[in-house]
């Protein structure tokens, strides 16, 4: 060792040596990575190794457990020279083992995966032996169903856990079990390590950066560096506070509150260790409570509890934590196996030395992103008071609208005072969860406000919650959100469009007047077509985007959807212009449309774009209403005349090209917010949208088929339909351009058909997906040129709605409200 430090381990019984490491020596290919490591770990000890990564940690762990090869010294466990034997046989010897990244097997349930660990050996069945670990992690009892894949990244952690204890080790060695997963997780995790420490005798190392982990758990702490051990030191001469500068590694990261004592460490006065009944026949943790009726008294070990590393649970409900993007003061270096990875993904070729070599170089490199980790980040403050909201009753939430039911009032004078507005939740709204429909992103809490919503409530407006929307707005249809589909308020069991479903279904059932919907295929108009209100999609960059759950920057929009136009144009007059954080906004011109209202239809021009009408998914009677509707204009006084825009019909080819490679390359591969623009990256949900990759299977087969050929077309023709849409974008804008050269607006079905009956359960996936994508030919194509566009009721079928749209220049949304306010006064559409 290079320095040497009194570890205070005479308390341990020197014959309980169940560990012993002599001179270590390991390698990959010819660069050594471990230089003569010497460790011994007693019975009922904890070790906590530290280090900054790259350093042979885990190297050390998986030569310990006989993952990889020693090239030189000697491993005994409990006696027994292992330093030859198999990985399987030194489990069977009593060591488990929890790797970095969990280890389970997602496509298996949890139970499953605890079934797979079970051995015969160990002297229970296999029954006994699960109920004994669940017994020790409660949390799991109500996961045993589900997949390990579905689960977050804390309970992956338990279950790998309680995996490795199946069977009864009395060694475990865990390789970063805090990374990833959320601060109250990994305090739950050091409390459950230190019972079974204490109760039962179990020797523990445990690999770590986060210093609190170690000190809750910890007697013992190995400084670890450049593959052998720099110092220990014993947990009771270290403090939460001073230990980071004590072991010289800057400070790494914790979970504790700056403000909240760190547990205290067992110390030589308090000792933690027990005594097996027998060392060979191993028979570690039966259960952390005293009296479980399913462990066996005669399998426990006499142990004397007296350990002081223990925080109580109010503690660890209170302490302050920092979640993804939250301070942390170093970033984790990479193992040159990791670096070594990058470098064959980036088509390099390099020996593991010269790998090392580049890797030694980079630490200034790391160096900028710990400063980086010290910096607050830059967020807009949030102004107004708020509380979480709750999930309303089935009762509550007859159409399963609501996503959460919550109230943010605003400023006490302002345009909207009075109002009420909910918010799609896609939203960012501070403090209130978001789920943008998808199992993957439930749990997360924004912690900034979108845009929008500040000035909704800086202009006195009241958001009274959350709407359900489709699984991350991959859907035209109401079917696809995680929790159930959204029903059409005229006719339950039918679809209320996607995929700003909740919003539409609410404001259609006349719960309230104003909600906020998204854009990005037709997902305003759509659901404001089928449950009969209006939708607005504003001009691309018109209404800021800034907090919004992006899936491609180029067609994102969000808008107003309301009862009726007057609150519509007022909700846009509100929540439109520059905020200077979206680089979608490309000198928007705003405009007051509330003063488009009352001015009535003579002398405007309107087109009635023939490529919208007698597609091959139209219904005859949605043509016929709309051209009814058309002519309910010319009879007021508009100038009402065929025009033909053929290049129409290939607005949904461009677009899908755009919408599929982009939101596979921003939404999914670059976690929302990807790279190479400025303005303000809301990294909280970038963080928690990441985890999408250990749940993917949940992902709704609408998203997964747009993600697969996504990803195809990126991998296989190297984005080059993606740029050719891009460029074919101008073309069809365009055409659009030189039709409303002629007439001030354009008009057309919103939607080819009627509400469609939601897929039943067991629909085939060939149903479900068409469901969700059959309806965009007449919105998607705006969408790409960015044309402002609303859907307007029109009239009913079949006790349906039918939406009309209307279209016009860029900026140009008061001309729409002029038409669409006097096609309002007309008369109640539902009779025409």
């Amino acid at each position: 060792m290079a320095e040497s430090h009194h570890t205070n381990t005479d308390h341990f019984d020197r014959a309980d040596v169940v560990l012993q490491v002599a001179d270590l020596r390991a390698g990959y290919g010819r660069v050594p990575v471990l230089h003569g490591v010497n460790l011994q770990i007693h019975e009922g000890e904890a070790v906590g190794i530290v280090g900054h990564n790259g350093m042979g940690k885990t190297t050390l762990l998986k030569v310990i457990m006989g993952l990889m090869p020693s090239t030189g010294g000697r491993i005994e466990l409990d006696g027994t020279d292992a330093t030859g034997s198999a990985a399987h046989q030194r489990s069977q010897m009593g060591i488990g083992y929890v790797p970095q990244g969990r280890g389970i097997l997602p496509g298996l349930t949890a139970l499953e995966n605890l079934r797979m660990a079970w051995r015969e050996d160990i002297g229970e069945t296999e029954e006994q032996a699960v109920e004994r670990v669940v017994d020790q992690f409660p949390r799991l009892r109500v996961l045993l169903d589900r997949k390990g894949g579905s689960l977050s990244g804390g309970e992956q952690q338990i279950l790998a856990l309680a995996r490795a204890l199946v069977p009864k080790p009395w060694l475990l060695l865990l390789d970063e079990p805090s990374e990833g997963i959320q601060p109250s997780i990994v305090q739950e995790i050091g409390a459950t390590l230190a019972r079974l420490r204490d109760e039962f005798g179990l020797a523990l190392i445990i690999v770590e950066q986060n210093l609190d982990l170690v000190l809750d758990v910890a007697h013992r702490v190995v400084v670890f560096e450049r593959g052998t051990i720099l110092k220990e030191l014993h947990a009771s001469q270290l403090s939460g506070g001073g230990l980071s500068e004590l072991l010289g590694m800057g400070s790494a990261r914790m979970t504790h509150s700056p403000h909240t004592p760190a547990a205290k460490p067992a110390s030589a006065h308090n000792p933690a260790p027990a005594s097996h009944s027998s060392k060979h026949t191993p028979s570690a943790p039966a259960s952390v409570h005293a009296h479980s009726e399913h462990a066996s008294e005669h399998s426990r070990p006499s142990v004397k509890s007296s350990s002081t590393n223990k925080r109580s649970h109010s503690t660890a409900i209170e302490s302050k934590a920092t979640g993804p993007g939250g301070i942390m003061s170093t970033v984790k270096r990479p193992t040159v196996d990791q670096m070594h990875a990058i470098v064959e993904s980036l088509h390099m070729n390099m020996s593991s030395r010269e790998v090392a070599e580049y890797l030694e170089i980079m630490e200034g490199t790391f160096q900028s992103y710990d400063r980086l980790t010290q910096l607050p980040d830059n967020l807009p403050p949030v102004r107004y008071p708020r509380t979480p909201g709750i999930k309303p009753s089935a009762a509550d939430n007859p159409l399963n609208a609501w996503a959460v039911k919550s109230e943010v009032r605003g400023a006490a004078h302002g345009p909207l005072s009075g109002k009420r507005v909910v918010l799609k939740d896609n939203v960012c709204l501070a403090g209130v969860p978001m789920m943008n429909g998808a199992s993957s992103l439930e749990g997360y809490v924004p912690d900034v406000d979108a845009t929008l919503v500040t000035r909704i409530l800086d202009a006195g407006g009241t958001i009274v919650g959350k709407a359900h929307c489709e699984y991350f707005c991959l859907s035209g249809g109401s079917h696809t959100n995680a929790a159930g589909p959204v029903h059409n308020p005229y006719r339950y069991g039918y679809s209320a469009g996607g995929s700003s479903s909740g919003s539409a279904a609410l404001v259609g059932a006349g719960e309230l007047d104003l909600a906020i919907g998204g854009d990005q295929g037709g997902s305003i108009r759509m659901p404001a077509s089928w449950c009969g209100i209006y939708g607005m999609k504003p001009t691309h960059g018109l209404v800021p985007y800034t907090g919004v759950m992006p899936i491609e920057a180029t067609i994102d929009h969000a808008g107003p959807m309301t009862a009726n136009v007057a609150d519509n144009a007022l909700l846009l007059e509100v929540i439109a212009g520059a905020d200077g954080l979206d680089p979608r906004q490309y000198s928007p011109r705003v405009d007051r449309y509330t003063a488009a209202l009352g001015r009535g239809v003579s002398g405007l021009r309107i087109g009635v774009l023939l490529e919208g009408f007698n597609r091959a998914d139209s219904e005859p009677d949605v043509d016929h209403k709309v051209r009814q509707a058309a002519d309910r204009l010319r009879s007021m006084g508009a100038i009402v005349e065929d025009v033909s825009v053929p290049m129409h019909m290939d607005g949904p080819a461009i677009w899908t090209a755009i919408a599929l490679e982009g939101l596979q390359a921003q939404m999914m591969n670059g976690n929302g917010m990807g790279f190479n623009w400025k303005g303000l990256y809301t990294t909280s949900l970038l963080d928690a949208h990441s985890a999408w990759r250990s749940r993917a299977d949940e992902l709704s087969p609408s998203l997964k088929i747009s993600m697969m050929a996504g990803e195809y077309f990126i991998k296989n023709y190297r984005g080059h339909f993606y740029a050719k849409a891009q460029n074919l974008s101008r073309v069809l804008a365009k055409a659009y351009d030189d039709a409303l050269s002629r007439y001030d607006l354009l008009l057309l079905p919103t939607l080819p058909m009627k509400a469609t009956p939601l897929p039943p359960a067991n629909a085939s996936l060939k149903l479900y997906i068409q469901r969700a994508l059959e309806m965009l030919g007449n919105t998607c194509p705006m969408d790409v040129s960015g044309h402002p566009a609303m859907s307007v009721p029109c009239g009913m079928s079949n006790g349906l709605p039918i939406g009309m749209q209307l279209v016009a220049k860029h900026w140009d949304e008061s001309t729409i409200y002029r038409a669409a306010h006097a096609f309002e006064q007309a008369g109640d559409w539902r009779n025409f």
